[in-house]
């Protein structure tokens, strides 16, 4: 859905992860090895790996836009002509069209996805938000609120 390399990269947005081959020696000379039969315990490690489809990348995103009934139609329009749709065109659509119609001249392509430039009061700066197609919401939700690089650092730092 998102591409990682269609927002703009910063100096901590990819992490070297290790092998699991690498976890697996780590685990094994992390502690040290008991001299008795009687001292040995069970170790179990968990293998940990990583997916390399981006679900996230420019192509994914377009592709779930354009999947998104209210998206598309101005998605559509966007790709295919810098001119704002008449109202006509966009009267039959849902609600949800009809407010992205009313942001047309804030709504721009970037790599063929489309984002919204949301400008600050002063008009001194600005953020690119993308249009995130319904699908995608609850994914974005649970990435940011409950992942380990989530928003909320639990109860011991609310107090």
């Amino acid at each position: 859905m998102i591409s990682k390399s269609s927002i703009e990269k910063g100096p901590f947005t990819e992490m070297q992860m290790p092998s699991p081959e690498d976890l697996v020696k780590k685990a094994a000379n992390s502690a040290p090895m008991p001299r008795k039969s009687s001292e040995w315990r069970d170790i179990s490690v968990k293998v940990v790996t990583t997916t390399t489809v981006d679900t996230w990348s420019s192509c994914e995103i377009q592709k779930a836009q354009l999947e998104d009934p209210a998206i598309k139609p101005i998605l559509e329009k966007k790709l295919n002509s810098a001119e704002r749709p008449s109202w006509q065109e966009i009267a039959p659509e849902s609600p949800a069209t009809k407010r992205y119609w009313a942001l047309w001249d804030s709504l721009h392509l970037k790599d063929g996805v489309l984002y919204r430039k949301w400008e600050s009061d002063d008009g001194n700066s600005y953020r690119w938000q993308l249009i995130l197609p319904k699908g995608g919401i609850t994914e974005v939700l649970r990435e940011t609120h409950d992942s380990a690089s989530g928003g909320h650092f639990g109860v011991m730092k609310t107090k």
